[in-house]
């Protein structure tokens, strides 16, 4: 759909109400975090919209983004839960967990192991993307989630650090992510060692919560059995008109996009390919695995993907023509928050060109 046209199901432009936290949206006047709003011809379910007053209510401490959009006969749910408890979460490291949720939906297959709190009727299937809440079961039993997907985008510890509550349901996860998390790939050898000392946490801007590096010690490595995904064995779910694959593309390597199309609505899943600070877009690369100047040259192909601008031409079909379907989303899930792409685009465009400019200096002037 064009960003200037109506959307022939719902007639109406893909555009929803702004706001952060409690915040009213004059506060914020880049739009850059969008709080909730519900589609023409979808509202959440019964026991969702319960759900979302009981996570709202202010002891629980908790950031809550809510969608409704419609797909052809039934309603998706997209729920952005972001921890702000300063004595529980992750402090500057917390990220937005997501959940798609689909109440009644028809079991194809027998549900594996109910959550104790969600055995309700009708039953309530989710996806669950980055579950970085720490302590989240009661946030499942609240949802009433009784049976889900679950997916780590990469393997920085606030993309997975709360998956215990769906332990049982399948896992997904890129292959690097999937050695990352259950064989401790690095020198260093203990869940502690990785995330503290070692290298996945290098050049990040800020420490990591002692309480953070303690569940990593006793998390680690995972035990579940974890699925991969990759450009060319993507995961499909019809359910939620929902797409994920791997790119080589991103804030560190073995990063998951996921693609959500429901009606007239796209939105994409870019985890922390950029960050929103102070209303103002920024990148934060991890160097990992590769160097410096290679991270940053690869989160710039993405972002031109995501303007619709040429991307480099590789012998990879499959990852130019994921390339091309991650253009002009209308939301963009990041790891802050739901973005809206059309008011942001300025900015990303803006970003894109400083960081063309420094790669380019980098390579003509720095020896």
């Amino acid at each position: 759909m064009k960003k200037d046209e109506g959307c022939h199901e719902c007639g109406t432009r893909p555009s929803v109400p702004s706001g952060h936290g409690d915040a009213p949206a004059s506060e914020h006047p880049h739009d850059m975090v969008l709080l909730a709003g519900v589609r023409p011809g979808a509202r959440h379910g019964q026991h969702t919209a319960k759900a979302l007053e009981e996570l709202r209510r202010p002891e629980h401490k908790l950031q809550v983004t809510d969608l409704a959009l419609p797909l052809g006969d039934r309603g998706v749910s997209l729920i952005g839960i972001m921890d702000i408890d300063p004595q529980r979460s992750l402090g500057d490291y917390q990220n937005t967990g997501y959940f798609l949720l689909v109440e009644g939906a028809p079991q194809k297959a027998p549900a594996l192991e109910p959550h104790p709190a969600s055995r309700l009727e009708p039953p309530i299937t989710a996806v669950v993307i980055d579950p970085g809440l720490r302590d989240g079961d009661w946030i499942r039993a609240t949802l009433g989630i009784s049976r889900c997907d679950v997916f780590f985008t990469h393997f920085h510890l606030d993309h997975w650090i709360g998956y215990e509550p769906y332990r049982g349901q399948p896992f997904y996860a890129s292959p690097l992510c999937k050695t990352v998390l259950t064989q401790m790939a690095g020198a260093e050898r203990t869940g502690k060692g990785i995330f503290v000392e070692g290298r996945l946490t290098d050049y990040h801007r800020s420490p990591l919560p002692i309480r953070a590096a303690n569940d990593a010690e006793r998390l680690l490595p995972i035990r579940e059995k974890i699925r991969p995904v990759t450009g060319n064995e993507p995961y499909r779910n019809d359910l939620f008109g929902l797409d994920f694959f791997e790119l080589p593309y991103g804030q560190t390597e073995g990063t998951l996009y996921g693609l959500l199309e429901a009606g007239c609505v796209k939105v994409l899943f870019a985890s922390d390919l950029f960050v929103c600070i102070n209303d103002q877009l920024k990148i934060e690369p991890h160097y990992a695995f590769k160097p410096k100047r290679a991270v940053i040259e690869d989160i710039s192909v993405m972002l031109r993907a995501l303007l619709g601008k040429d991307a480099p031409v590789t012998e990879d079909a499959v990852a130019n023509a994921n390339l091309a379907r991650v253009a002009g989303p209308d939301l963009l899930a990041m790891g802050h928050g739901l973005l809206d792409f059309e008011r942001n685009r300025p900015a990303i465009a803006h970003l894109l060109e400083e960081l063309e400019d420094l790669i380019r200096i980098n390579r003509e002037h720095i020896i």
